[in-house]
């Protein structure tokens, strides 16, 4: 089981109706969509104590978790607040780029900044709901919410599939680490590649496999959901 899940089926809301749960994710999703930066950053602060609380998780845990997708939104909004133009005047600030000048304008920066505290809110909103609501839950609730039969088999499908490549990559990584294939630059790209061609075709015969024995088990085509 993934810690993700352990945490899932041990949060203080567990026996909290999944729909109640998940027609407050929506809530807040519309909340921070909808609000200014200064009550979006009221949001996370308050989310993310709750979700500390609820989950049962340390702090520093937490923000470990929050800074993975940071990285991509600082890029997403350095795309956004840097312009090239021939006019340095529109700028708050600028430097020559070329025969143009390349530079961050009010206007640019007031939506980076709008963008910024919006995503980190619904991040903080996806981390709650996720933490407190089981995978299980989530199967129902997009049988309630009657999506396609093929979706919700596609997103369990997947779902075990995380298992099995994390199981390949955790088995193969440590006989590496055992044989000192880590050692070194050039090792560690050797080793990496050894392991990404390994995984992949280890995987492929972990799904044969369970196809196999699917068919064994007179499959029809259809997970009992």
């Amino acid at each position: 089981m993934l810690p993700i899940d352990q945490i899932a089926y041990g949060n203080r809301l567990l026996d909290l109706s999944p729909e109640r749960k998940g027609v407050a994710y929506l809530c807040l999703l519309l909340l921070c969509f909808f609000t200014n930066p200064k009550v979006q950053i009221g949001l996370v602060l308050i989310l993310s104590a709750t979700t500390i609380y609820v989950a049962r998780v340390t702090f520093r845990r937490y923000l470990k978790w929050l800074l993975i997708p940071l990285p991509f939104l600082l890029i997403s909004v350095l795309s956004i607040i840097l312009s090239v133009d021939s006019d340095p005047a529109v700028f708050l600030a600028a430097i020559p780029f070329f025969k143009s000048f390349l530079g961050i304008s009010q206007t640019l920066l007031e939506t980076a900044i709008h963008l910024f505290f919006r995503s980190l809110s619904c991040l903080t909103s996806t981390y709650l709901f996720v933490l407190t609501v089981p995978f299980q839950q989530i199967l129902y609730l997009m049988k309630r919410c009657c999506l396609p039969r093929v979706l919700i088999e596609i997103t369990m499908l997947m779902y075990r599939f995380i298992f099995i490549f994390l199981d390949e990559v955790s088995v193969l990584k440590k006989s590496q680490e055992m044989r000192f294939g880590y050692r070194g630059l050039k090792n560690s790209y050797h080793s990496l590649g050894l392991l990404l061609r390994v995984l992949f075709q280890q995987t492929f015969t972990r799904v044969h496999r369970m196809n196999v024995s699917l068919e064994m088990k007179f499959f029809s085509g259809d997970f009992p959901l």
